[in-house]
């Protein structure tokens, strides 16, 4: 298993206001989509630096409080990634979940901290 990339999830109240934010710090829009929790997702980037923004969800059941929520780590083998986690102290949550592009399992790490593990699958 290779770890292709890792970048931060942060969590907003106001997603678009959090991108205007990071516009001026010369993030661009590399890619938007909506999460199965019905609140939108967006990529922004500035070079090979890329950040995930999530917009928190109306009336949702598990609302997210606004804020740095953890890491999302893409992977070549996301089961791989998954057996490594738990062999080493993670906790995979929930998952799999994906689309024709990904597949992703949500975990917390050994001390707790939320992961997001995703593999691209090119289709």
């Amino acid at each position: 298993m290779k770890v292709t990339s890792v970048h931060p999830i942060i969590v907003s109240d106001n997603a678009e206001k959090l991108m205007a934010f990071y516009a001026n710090l010369g993030f661009t829009t590399k890619h938007a989509s909506t999460t199965t929790m019905e609140g939108p997702v967006y990529i922004i980037a500035n070079g090979d630096v890329e950040l995930e923004i999530m917009q928190t969800p109306e009336n949702s059941p598990n609302p997210m409080p606004a804020g740095l929520y953890g890491l999302r780590i893409n992977v070549d083998d996301v089961e791989a990634a998954v057996e490594a986690f738990k062999q080493n102290g993670g906790t995979i949550l929930a998952g799999p979940f994906g689309n024709e592009w990904t597949k992703l399992y949500v975990a917390k790490d050994a001390d707790g901290v939320n992961v997001t593990i995703m593999q691209h699958i090119r289709k």
